[in-house]
């Protein structure tokens, strides 16, 4: 009823990793999960920290799931009136933690996944010769609130 749920995800999409070695294309992939799962733990000691707390309840329930085919985290909390403390209501103020959360995670995510797609290709690509520059794009980190349950 009152559970919220907030997924983070990330699309990326690399010009010329064709052209990555195997071993290198697959120590990104695994780079990058680690980043996607290490960013969610991040988002839930940080929503841990900031969630009003009286009993404790609504601060154990935060979770974050991975989802590592499309590189998501959905950050959320099963209390029941998680969604009340999180938007508000008529009579309570809002008092996010979650939101908050997942943005700060989106920030580290995107910064660290760009860090290590720089680092695996630097150097790897034939189509880095001199004057030739590898395209990277990262559409950005989508923060889709995945709303109340």
């Amino acid at each position: 009823m009152g559970q919220v749920r907030i997924e983070v995800a990330t699309t990326i999409e690399l010009e010329d990793l064709d052209e990555l070695p195997d071993e290198q294309s697959q120590a990104l992939e695994e780079d990058v999960r680690k980043i996607v799962e290490t960013a969610g733990d991040n988002m839930v000691s940080y929503a841990q920290g900031i969630v009003p707390v009286r009993t404790g309840n609504l601060m154990a329930s935060i979770f974050s799931d991975l989802d590592e085919d499309n590189l998501a985290v959905t950050l959320g909390a099963t209390a029941d009136y998680a969604s009340f403390v999180e938007y508000g209501t008529v009579k309570i103020r809002p008092q996010p933690f979650l939101g908050p959360a997942a943005a700060i995670g989106q920030e580290e995510m995107n910064a660290r996944i760009e860090e290590a797609i720089v680092q695996r290709i630097d150097g790897q690509l034939s189509s880095n010769e001199e004057g030739e520059d590898v395209t990277t794009e990262m559409e950005g980190i989508t923060v889709a609130d995945t709303g109340i349950e």
